[in-house]
């Protein structure tokens, strides 16, 4: 496949961005899976807007992304784990002598303040949020930020949240998937919360259209209005259809090793491949709590031609993406109500000129289009993913022409620099009261 010239960039010079300072509330940074906040915040910094990241937790001790020694922005870690049973206060009246309290106790005896937005949370985990916020206006005051930020409408958007009430900054957050579709508490508790968030929120951005219709629903017409789809953007001058040929029998899945991804439903279609005598691999790329029993079923079904990679950093995955047939991903809908809101991965693949296999589950259609840019099947249904498959290996001029496909349908709607250009407008129309136009980019 010949090499495609370059995509144009927008191009934004530094002083477009004037003195726009934002401050992305985060809940660990940096993480493996999440290369979409990485390359957002290096996007944004390239056109013009200063970042700070607030993480509230460490990074895990994994790989790294070569991305990130591009990365300029100040990255604190704020107080957020630790348990503050020793934390204790003074406690009486001037009748007699002042009692020493347990600042947890307190809270847990008396309720926890901002009730609304820590309903569900034990004292201590309440203490912690609360000291983060605190912790996270005092910091965004004295560093000039005029904008927060967070990704995940969960505890990340909750201390962002107040946050911005202490500060008095406006705040916006990106819902993805768990964050808006788990049960956590119980459905009306998590809807009230989630509700709450949104119509504090200067705006909402989430990443498929999928998810805008279900928070529109779920916000009611006073707030769907500042609700916006902008899908995650893909640096598409880094990944493009490789210039060499692809191996004919190579299938690719990507993703953390949980229920919502499918893999066990991928593992049950190679059993099925195997045994009606096709030639193929697979690779599954990322770990996770279903590693052990991911690669037992393996051993079980005698899969020699299967085999978990663990994680590895984008660039890794890149180079499995250019040689693969295609990127299989069968995502399903866990008890829970967890789901993937638009995996990332396949756009990418898009983007590589990849084939993707995918599900009718939340945002997949949007990236997958049905025998244009791959093929969808139903979730839970290892047999009609295993005849996809099959189908891919038998038609290389099918899979060409998807690639191709594939890769416009990236242009048109999955480049990084014009989707994070409107993510920039939308911060920019917050910090100066401006109108906010997008609603569903694109």
């Amino acid at each position: 496949m010949a090499r495609p010239a370059t995509v144009p960039r927008l191009d934004v010079p530094a002083s477009a961005g004037g003195s726009l300072r934002v401050g992305y509330v985060l809940k660990r940074f940096p993480r493996l899976t999440e290369t979409f906040i990485l390359n957002e915040i290096l996007e944004l910094e390239r056109q013009g807007v200063d970042v700070e990241v607030y993480s509230l937790l460490r990074p895990p001790a994994e790989a790294r992304h070569a991305l990130l020694k591009s990365l300029r922005a100040n990255v604190t870690y704020v107080p957020c784990t630790g348990a503050m049973e020793d934390w204790r206060i003074e406690v009486g009246s001037g009748t007699g002598a002042p009692v020493e309290r347990g600042v947890v106790g307190i809270l847990a005896e008396r309720g926890p303040p901002f009730a609304d937005l820590f309903a569900g949370k034990t004292a201590d985990r309440v203490c912690r949020l609360c000291l983060a916020a605190t912790t996270i206006a005092a910091l965004a005051s004295q560093r000039g930020v005029g904008h927060l930020h967070a990704h995940f409408g969960s505890d990340t958007t909750s201390v962002a949240l107040l946050a911005g009430r202490l500060s008095r900054l406006p705040f916006s957050f990106t819902a993805h998937a768990r964050d808006i579709y788990h049960t956590y508490v119980n459905p009306t508790v998590d809807d009230a919360l989630r509700r709450r968030k949104i119509a504090e929120a200067a705006f909402v951005v989430t990443v498929s259209d999928y998810n805008l219709r279900h928070l529109v629903d779920l916000a009611g017409p006073a707030s769907g209005a500042k609700i916006h789809r902008l899908y995650n953007g893909i640096d598409l001058n880094r990944i493009r259809p490789p210039a060499a040929k692809r191996d004919p029998d190579l299938f690719l899945g990507v993703g953390r090793l949980v229920e919502k991804k499918g893999f066990a439903d991928l593992i049950e279609a190679c059993r099925l491949l195997r045994d009606r005598g096709a030639c193929f691999r697979c690779v599954i790329v990322g770990d996770g709590p279903l590693r052990t029993g991911l690669d037992q079923q393996i051993a079980e079904a005698g899969l020699t031609q299967v085999h978990l990679l663990g994680a590895l950093p984008q660039e890794e995955v890149l180079e499995i993406m250019a040689s693969a047939t295609a990127l299989v991903l069968p995502c399903v809908v866990t008890p829970s109500g967890d789901r993937d809101g638009l995996p990332t991965v396949l756009s990418e693949a898009l983007a590589a000129g990849l084939p993707a296999i995918s599900t009718r589950v939340s945002g997949g259609p949007e990236v997958v289009e049905h025998e244009r840019t791959g093929l969808l099947v139903a979730p839970h249904e290892p047999l009609a993913l295993a005849a996809a498959m099959q189908d891919l290996l038998a038609a290389p001029a099918m899979r060409r022409r998807m690639g191709a496909a594939g890769r416009e349908k990236a242009e048109r709607d999955f480049d990084l620099g014009r989707n994070v250009a409107m993510l920039r407008a939308l911060f920019r129309d917050a910090v100066g009261g401006g109108s906010m136009g997008l609603r569903a980019a694109g």
